[in-house]
């Protein structure tokens, strides 16, 4: 038993060797393809007055980061739980965006404070909408990226209409590690050391939290009060980070996975060995964002660990040991009331008329306003037909064009278009954007042939999103042409909707929707399962790549128009269902009024509430619809 324990000390003892060799082999490239260039004293005092505290950041933030999503991990026992899932990074990126708001020069302490205060905040309210729904693994991950998205709405409108005061801070936020003086590093060293420090004090806290409550409690343990302890020690971590240099993505989601696949089970091996990965992470990241400058630019390298980081989630999620270990019972929806079914379509068509006859414009406006509020109306019912089919067609709930990834990858691909075209017509962006959703929408297919549960298929589509967010954002560092245009894609809005737009939305939203219709009852009966279908004699795969096909084209035809619109699709099939609602001629009808009433009131309020400035209805959808995801988790849904 001895020889074998110290065989197995050795194995971890070469085990972290090798990670740190590996950091020290990536610190001496770096420093040596650096050193090459030094001919001069300016050159030599950037080097060490400029690289070297870049580096000494790099490899703190990544060792905070690392330890941060160790904790997390350990602590809620959820493997795929990081600073990045569960609303952490969001949340200080925004507290951050605040005090720079509130007081134009704020120090990094009053930066960090704030973040800190905000991250927390955010990270306890994921957390306890958690535990009401029954505290499952998923649904924390689902409901901390949901909330994520929510809290991403807020910074970038932030970034948007306060860009003289925000300016240069939309790089900061994704994540730059680049340091202008050696003045930072040093600051925030003794609190970053000491900050590592305290975990790794509490390794045995740990290891016990890692046993379960139950066996926690029996070692006499508190479990509470040291869960809370050390989920503060985490968000301080992570605050401190997204204080220092913005949001560097996953990377508290891949380090501690690294360490355990390296066989590093005790949470102190795990402290230690994730922290190296960490920092090597972050220090090779901003390594390839030096050497591999795109179209002149120096990408960020949040955006780098971001590119790595989500496919490294998709991974964790396709395992089939970690798919095991996190199946839930799945979710089912409960009716709030019973209308009949006339009167569930009448109400929100009397909504929509109203909200017309509100913003109607006057003569003077009626030109510039009368195609916008057709757009918003005409891209509502798309959305809401389409987030209503794809729930039906993947007996999800959690199915929409938006979080399923479909309008993300549209985006995506309508800017990269614009890039390469820059004066190309609403008929080519249609066409790119048919090419992204249908992508996302097959990917999604795909992963339902291999029994993904509802909530690991939502997971899926919103990884998807982040992904095609990222890159999307990537362009807003190439210039201020073509940050403008990304920007209006990004947000998604009506402004400068004519008629051309109007014509073409109208040409593709009235036969697919008409089709969708014509599809009702065999939507009922793929709500059933695949057995019911097949016994009444449905050709499914037809049948299913023909609704993709329409789902597809509305929810191009609606980016192509209007841009990046979030959680229409989703918000109005459950509204009908919220009343009662189970047949899909209902149900598409409904979704159809009550996502046109969504958008026209979206673009009504952000014409009209801080005018004569304008607030893009994709923001103000954003932020409402992901407020009243998280609320309809806890009004809708139980656990069977």
């Amino acid at each position: 038993m001895i020889t074998n324990f110290l065989r197995l000390e050795q194995d971890l003892l070469k085990k972290s060797l090798l990670v740190l060799v590996s950091l020290m082999v990536a610190v001496f490239v770096w420093v040596s393809y650096q050193q090459t260039v030094l001919t001069n004293t300016y050159q030599i005092t950037y080097f060490y007055q400029l690289l070297l505290p870049t580096l000494l950041m790099a490899v703190l933030c990544g060792a905070l980061l690392a330890q941060s999503g160790v904790v997390v991990q350990t602590s809620l026992g959820n493997a795929f739980a990081s600073p990045s899932t569960i609303g952490i990074s969001a949340g200080a990126l925004l507290g951050a965006m605040v005090i720079n708001l509130v007081i134009d020069e704020p120090t990094i302490w009053q930066v960090w404070i704030t973040a800190f205060v905000f991250a927390l905040v955010i990270a306890m309210l994921i957390l306890l909408l958690s535990q009401v729904i029954g505290g499952g693994k998923l649904q924390l991950i689902l409901i901390g990226m949901a909330m994520s998205l929510a809290v991403g709405a807020l910074s970038s409108a932030i970034m948007i209409y306060a860009e003289q005061r925000m300016d240069g801070l939309f790089l900061w936020g994704s994540g730059n590690i680049g340091q202008s003086d050696d003045q930072l590093a040093f600051t925030i060293l003794l609190p970053a050391l000491l900050l590592l420090a305290l975990p790794i004090l509490c390794h045995r806290q740990l290891d016990m939290l890692s046993l379960g409550d139950d066996t926690a409690n029996v070692v006499g343990l508190s479990v509470r009060r040291w869960r809370a302890i050390l989920l503060f020690i985490a968000v301080l971590q992570a605050s401190l980070v997204t204080a220092m240099v913005g949001v560097l993505g996953f990377v508290g989601l891949m380090a501690p996975h690294i360490a355990r696949m390296l066989g590093f089970n005790k949470t102190r091996q795990q402290l230690i060995c994730a922290s190296l990965f960490g920092a090597l992470l972050v220090v090779i990241a901003e390594l390839f964002s030096r050497s591999l400058p795109v179209s002149g630019f120096r990408l960020p390298t949040g955006v780098l660990t971001v590119l790595l980081g989500i496919p490294f989630f998709l991974y964790l999620l396709s395992r089939k040991k970690g798919a095991m270990a996190m199946q839930e019972s799945g979710f089912g929806l409960a009716a709030l009331i019973k209308l009949p079914k006339s009167i569930a379509l009448v109400l929100p068509a009397c909504f929509l008329v109203v909200t017309a006859m509100v913003f109607w414009p006057d003569a003077l406006g009626f030109q510039f306003n009368a195609w916008r509020m057709a757009v918003a109306v005409m891209a509502g019912m798309g959305l809401g037909m389409a987030g209503c089919a794809l729930q039906a067609l993947f007996r999800n709930p959690m199915a929409s064009p938006d979080i399923s990834g479909a309008t993300s990858a549209s985006v995506l691909f309508i800017i990269g278009a614009l890039q390469i075209w820059p004066d190309a017509s609403r008929v080519d962006l249609f066409f790119w954007a048919l090419v992204g959703a249908a992508i996302a929408v097959c990917i999604l297919f795909i992963a339902m042939r291999y029994q993904l549960r509802v909530s690991q298929l939502a997971l899926l589509g919103i990884a998807i999103s982040a992904w095609c967010g990222t890159i999307a954002s990537m362009v807003l560092t190439f210039g201020a042409g073509a940050a403008s245009v990304t920007v209006l894609w990004l947000t998604g809005t009506t402004y400068g909707a004519d008629a051309q737009i109007g014509w073409l939305l109208l040409a593709v939203t009235l036969p697919c929707c008409f089709a969708l219709l014509m599809l009702s009852r065999h939507l009922d009966l793929f709500t059933l399962g695949e057995d019911w279908g097949a016994r009444l004699g449905q050709p499914l795969m037809k049948l299913r790549l023909f609704i993709i096909l329409l789902v597809v084209l509305l929810t191009a035809a609606a980016v192509a128009a209007v841009g990046a619109i979030a959680f229409v699709g989703l918000l109005s099939p459950h509204i009908l269902r919220l009343l009662g609602q189970t047949r899909h001629w209902v149900l598409l009808l409904g979704s159809a009024l009550v996502g046109a009433w969504l958008l026209l009131l979206a673009d009504g309020l952000g014409r009209t509430l801080i005018a004569p400035f304008e607030i893009a209805s994709g923001i103000l959808v954003s932020i409402i619809g992901g407020l009243y995801f998280i609320c309809l988790i806890l009004l809708g849904y139980r656990r069977k």
